[in-house]
């Protein structure tokens, strides 16, 4: 049985890693892994004048953008068929979220329908499913209009744009270490300033924020032992029951809170990265090249060898890692259901659902229906195919197999 969202990266290694966390309590005030990943990640990231470690992407994202200074109501560009996360950590910020839709072909910003005379501050780039933005066009965007290039590359992780490292282009950019991401520490995230002007403000910031509450990082903790045991027992249906109990005891926490479909800050962001997560994401680091490797390999499978003639295959670039390998077509849930009867768990709100996911209320972060008609179509068009660095290429040639034997 192959899961794509139910923690894809995890290894019986970092089971034993989270677990020895646990029951170490007296060394989760200590810094020293913090400083090893801070230290990984100048490895990747030279260029950076400074790297916080924070709690989640989102954390990252509502800082970075708290440095600007920007007036209140300022717009910042961002493009739809994204995480409702990136324009909520604008709105939290007393700013406005401007949307742009997307191209098909990689769904990414489609610089070409940026206005021509802007009037917002910022523009945050998403590397959607990993792969690229058109960087060079969007960098000469905002250098001509003066607007702080803000990179997302919670996909994107270890991608590169003409050979360039991705999230070497902005002001700022974010990492995230959620627990489907290019790398987990279950929660986890970190800020990389590129400009130097953005330091100071980001340290004064930075030394009045707390570590989240104890019983959060227990949870997090808690989270790749429990879901360990339900992916191994899902196809007898007590997978579900663990989850499903753990979530209701309270023992692992979902990925987003009630409060962010309202716009709210939940109380836990933002906040420092814990010592044991820190170790956690210092350890996935180690993998990703191996990581990487393994999830284009998969994406290029599917890229030679799927045929269906009623699905649209994206567009290939091999500076893309693939975190998801998203296909077209009409009705994608019978395709879904189709695969899950044969073993393949597709996401319950796939990414993307919506323009924006998961938001209960579009209005509330600022879009309206038919804003972005690209976006739209391909929400209800997209199905992303697992790339877990965890599968086979013998998995990647059933999953093909059975898609291209398919008949709605």
């Amino acid at each position: 049985m192959i899961h794509i969202s139910l923690s894809p990266n995890l290894e019986i290694d970092d089971v034993w890693l989270s677990l020895k966390w646990l029951f170490s309590p007296f060394r989760w005030s200590d810094q020293k892994s913090q400083e090893k990943l801070k230290s990984k990640l100048f490895t990747l990231f030279p260029q950076a004048k400074a790297i916080f470690l924070l709690n989640s992407g989102r954390s990252a994202l509502m800082l970075g953008i708290k440095t600007l200074n920007l007036p209140k109501n300022s717009k910042i560009f961002l493009q739809s068929f994204t995480c409702s996360v990136v324009p909520n950590s604008i709105l939290w910020n007393q700013l406005v979220p401007q949307y742009i839709d997307i191209s098909k072909t990689d769904y990414n910003l489609n610089p070409k329908l940026l206005p021509r005379n802007p009037t917002a501050k910022a523009l945050i780039v998403q590397h959607t499913f990993g792969q690229p933005a058109k960087l060079e066009e969007i960098v000469e965007y905002c250098q001509k209009n003066k607007l702080y290039l803000i990179e997302d590359c919670a996909h994107s992780l270890g991608a590169t744009y003409r050979g360039k490292t991705i999230g070497t282009f902005g002001d700022f950019a974010i990492l995230t270490f959620g627990r489907d991401k290019v790398i987990s520490s279950v929660f986890g995230g970190a800020l990389i300033i590129n400009n130097e002007n953005l330091v100071k403000p980001m340290e004064n910031l930075y030394r009045n924020l707390s570590y989240p509450p104890t019983f959060w990082t227990f949870q997090q903790l808690l989270h790749p032992s429990i879901t360990y045991l339900a992916k191994k027992t899902y196809h007898l249906y007590l997978g579900k029951v663990i989850l499903s109990l753990a979530q209701k005891a309270k023992l692992i926490s979902k990925a987003v809170y009630p409060k962010e479909y309202l716009h709210q800050v939940p109380k836990v962001f933002p906040s420092r990265l814990p010592e044991p997560l820190a170790d956690l994401a210092s350890h996935q680091l180690l993998k990703l090249n191996r990581f990487n490797h393994c999830r284009q390999q998969i994406a290029l499978y599917y890229q030679k060898n799927l045929h269906h003639p009623l699905i649209t295959k994206p567009k290939w670039n091999p500076e893309g890692i693939y975190l998801r390998y998203t296909i077209l077509l009409n009705q994608p849930e019978k395709l879904k259901s189709y695969l899950k009867n044969h073993g393949i768990i597709i996401e319950k709100r796939h990414w993307y659902t919506q323009p924006i996911t998961p938001s209960d209320n579009l209005s509330l972060i600022n879009y309206q229906k038919g804003q972005c008609p690209i976006a739209e179509e391909v929400c209800q068009q997209c199905l992303n195919l697992p790339t877990n660095p965890t599968m086979t290429i013998k998995e990647a040639k059933y999953i093909t197999k059975l898609i291209n034997q398919w008949q709605p």
